[in-house]
């Protein structure tokens, strides 16, 4: 995909919040945020957000309807998953009873740790680069499920310690252009906008 002019990046609309967040952080690096309720929508941009927080079920109860364009696009148009986002790109979760969208082998499981839900700052250490532009550093996290000692092999290739479990922070899949973080880059300083920033740029090749 080559694109010229501002990039148009669609943000998954199944009814969780952090989406006005999202849509601020994409406007500070001069992308055109679009909110995608439909097949239309999702075909209309140039690359796509899963957005978090919400309930894994709800989600993938308001995600069906595109389940079969978002299939189609992957691969074309890059998608980034963001926390909740993250997690529906594998098989299920303890949160709910339904499946995800089963792209990834592993189960979302509740953390454990010192305080759930996880929220504040912390570490993600790096196993391998990724096109994304992901920086080892400090991200803002706040979640209750992850996936809970991941292999470390790609596409996991981002790690943050929590308690005595290790949590996948970075899914970077290049072939398949798609990526995903545990943490919330909208709301990760400097360090998030250029992750948001990778993603636009990943739309213009």
């Amino acid at each position: 995909m080559r694109v010229r002019g501002v990039v148009k990046v669609g943000v998954v609309n199944y009814g969780v919040g952090n989406v006005g967040s999202i849509f601020n952080a994409l406007r500070r690096i001069e992308a055109e945020p679009l909110l995608i309720n439909n097949t239309a929508d999702l075909r209309s941009v140039d690359a796509v957000i899963l957005p978090g927080v919400g309930s894994f079920n709800s989600a993938m109860v308001n995600l069906s309807r595109l389940t079969d364009e978002l299939n189609r696009v992957r691969g074309s148009s890059p998608i980034l998953g963001i926390c909740l986002g993250l997690q529906l790109m594998f098989k299920g979760s303890d949160e709910g009873e339904l499946r995800g969208l089963g792209w990834y082998d592993g189960w979302v499981n509740r953390i454990r740790g010192p305080r759930v839900p996880h929220i504040g700052w912390d570490y993600v250490k790096l196993s391998g680069d990724c096109n994304l532009g992901v920086a080892r550093g400090y991200y803002y996290f706040m979640h209750s499920y992850a996936v809970v000692n991941p292999v470390n092999e790609p596409p996991f290739v981002g790690f943050t310690k929590y308690g005595d479990s290790t949590i996948l922070s970075v899914l970077c899949d290049e072939g398949n252009a798609t990526y995903g973080t545990q943490f919330h880059p909208e709301k990760s300083g400097k360090l998030g906008l250029s992750i948001l920033n990778g993603l636009v740029n990943l739309a213009r090749r």
